[in-house]
């Protein structure tokens, strides 16, 4: 039999032999069935029973990943939790059984649709994955209706198949120690499903679209988490390859725990802090774990798309509380909302429109909107008493949005203080440099905050007007061309000037090149995706500082961004030949 190579999305590193498990996805469906009038009652409390039942079992799934994986990730099921008591979810689905009399499987088919129509209307890849926790409470409710137990796979140790999981049954299935590898047909690298994989080291490869239909159980599979290839039925040669790769692999594990450990110096002991971009708060322990001195970039949207209706205080302060706790002292920085445009925000039925990238997002979205931002701004200020948050504000382009926020948190923190609240007095407020517009008033700016955040996606997109995920014109997006280049010195020139912390947390922060550039610009925080903070800190450790800031001044009087890239490169290996080293399983 040929063997057979499929590739999918690498979303927790390593590499995985063995035989194949493949597991039916767990789904609810329902005919409507109509009930009489006064069924409505006992249908009612038919759900209410289902539900408590859904409700021991993630408080056991919750205290289960606790002693596997730690609190951080064991935090999903405090999300599902809360899903499970939403007043609105709740309510639909009491609405529908008494309105319609019908039983509480159809209710429950009839909000499931509702809500996957309105994630799967967001362009953002991470905001749609979120829909899975609600369908999973959903699914978990269904299946307690019908008082089915789940059924336990037993055997050996297998490589688990499947089309998805919901996270609830990842956590079930990843955590019972009998998985080797995981492949599933769909999936992105910020599901649930792949920071619990990375957490537990289990090689997971998502995004593969017909694995189940590709493979059967007893197949032979051989997995590889590193690259996102799997191989059914691999001839003895190829297995022998992937013995040696995974060899390699275990011992470039070992290598980046004591790189995680190292201190983060150049060879002429100039200090670099790297840091974490996170979304969800169970990513702080793989992000310490690779290195991360802290979290410069917190991204608090999910808490938005977790559930029907807006979070309140609690929902915010839980969150923020933990992640400052989990960080402690490093800092933890707490980027607000940034929603809007293509990100809609399904609560507060954002029209459509015609040009998003340009409209009302972020910061401007917040300030239309003063309760449910004081909301936020009153969870985080509650969450600053360790005095380890910073607060940052997005998409800021004028100096009046930076005078508004100041004075809406000086409002709130006098209310703190007359409620007897404790919390940071001093806490540092930070605004994302992304728009052209605010990186041009870096000078001004600077005396009204304490920190800047340059955020290099969308600065590179508005300062060259490209649209990197069109292919059209996608050739055209260069983080090197001179112009992006000579922007970003000012900001990180001028901060440091003006004796302000400044943060790259774009990709330019998390690209080895990039990276040696903004070191040679003064940067001294990088932000960026845990997983390659290895990589960075090893290559920043690997250089001297001064040689670096000689050759970057030398490139910036170069005209296109192919000219700096092969000048940055040719010099640094010519002083420093194992700067760009690989490391890993290559």
């Amino acid at each position: 039999m040929e063997f057979v190579r499929l590739r999918g999305i690498a979303v927790s590193p390593g590499v995985a032999m063995g035989r194949v498990r493949v597991t039916e996805p767990l789904v609810f469906s329902a005919q409507r069935e109509s009930i009489p009038p006064v069924r409505v009652k006992a249908e009612r409390a038919r759900l209410e029973q289902a539900v408590r039942r859904t409700r021991r079992q993630l408080s056991f799934l919750r205290s289960k990943i606790k002693k596997k994986a730690g609190q951080d990730h064991a935090f999903i099921f405090d999300a599902h939790l809360m899903i499970l008591e939403d007043h609105t979810l709740r309510s639909s689905l009491d609405r529908i059984i008494a309105s319609e009399k019908v039983k509480a499987e159809w209710a429950l088919c009839q909000v499931n649709a509702k809500y996957r129509r309105t994630f799967e209307s967001l362009d953002d890849d991470s905001f749609r994955q979120r829909q899975l926790d609600v369908y999973d409470v959903l699914a978990k409710i269904y299946r307690n209706l019908k008082q089915k137990r789940e059924a336990i796979a037993a055997g050996g140790k297998k490589i688990l198949v499947a089309h998805d999981l919901l996270p609830s049954e990842a956590a079930g299935r990843l955590s019972r120690g009998n998985v080797l590898g995981l492949a599933l047909d769909m999936g992105g690298p910020t599901s649930h499903v792949a920071i619990l994989a990375r957490s537990l080291n289990i090689p997971t490869v998502v995004g593969l679209h017909d694995v189940t239909g590709q493979v059967k159980n007893g197949d032979y599979l051989i997995l590889d988490g590193t690259d996102g290839e799997v191989i059914i039925n691999p001839p003895p040669a190829v297995q022998r390859e992937f013995e040696s790769k995974k060899q390699r692999y275990n011992n470039y594990r070992q290598e980046l725990r004591r790189l995680a450990r190292m201190p983060s110096l150049t060879l002429d002991r100039v200090r670099f802090t790297p840091m974490a971009n996170i979304e969800l708060p169970e990513e702080m322990a793989l992000a310490q774990s690779l290195g991360a001195e802290g979290v410069g970039l917190f991204r608090s949207e999910f808490l938005y798309l977790q559930s029907a209706s807006l979070p309140d205080e609690e929902d915010h302060y839980r969150v923020y509380s933990q992640l400052a706790r989990s960080a402690y002292p490093a800092p933890v920085t707490i980027r607000t909302m940034d929603i809007g445009g293509e990100k809609s925000l399904p609560q507060l039925k954002i029209e459509q429109e015609p040009n998003p990238a340009l409209g009302l997002r972020a910061v401007r979205l917040s300030l239309k909107n003063r309760d449910m931002f004081r909301t936020q701004l009153r969870a985080i200020l509650r969450a600053s008493f360790l005095r380890n948050i910073r607060l940052l504000v997005p998409m800021i382009t004028e100096i009046e949005e930076v005078g508004e926020v100041k004075l809406l948190v000086e409002e709130i923190k006098a209310e703190l203080r007359a409620e007897k609240i404790r919390f940071d007095q001093r806490i540092p407020l930070g605004v994302m440099i992304e728009v052209p517009a605010a990186a041009a008033l870096t000078d001004l700016l600077v005396k009204e905050v304490d920190f800047l955040s340059i955020g290099t996606n969308d600065l590179i997109q508005y300062c060259l007007a490209v649209d990197r995920s069109n292919e059209s014109v996608a050739y055209l997006y260069k983080p090197l061309h001179p112009s992006v280049l000579r922007l970003v010195k000012f900001i990180i020139e001028t901060a440091v000037q003006a004796g302000r912390r400044v943060t790259v947390c774009g990709e330019m922060a998390a690209d080895p090149l990039s990276a040696l550039i903004l070191l040679g610009f003064g940067l001294r925080e990088f932000s960026m995706n845990p997983i390659f903070i290895p990589r960075i800190k090893r290559m920043l450790r690997a250089v001297e500082f001064r040689t670096v800031r000689r050759i970057v001044a030398q490139a910036m009087d170069l005209r296109t961004a192919q000219e700096v890239e092969e000048f940055v490169t040719e010099k640094i290996l010519a002083r420093h030949p194992h700067a760009f080293l690989k490391g890993g399983a290559e």
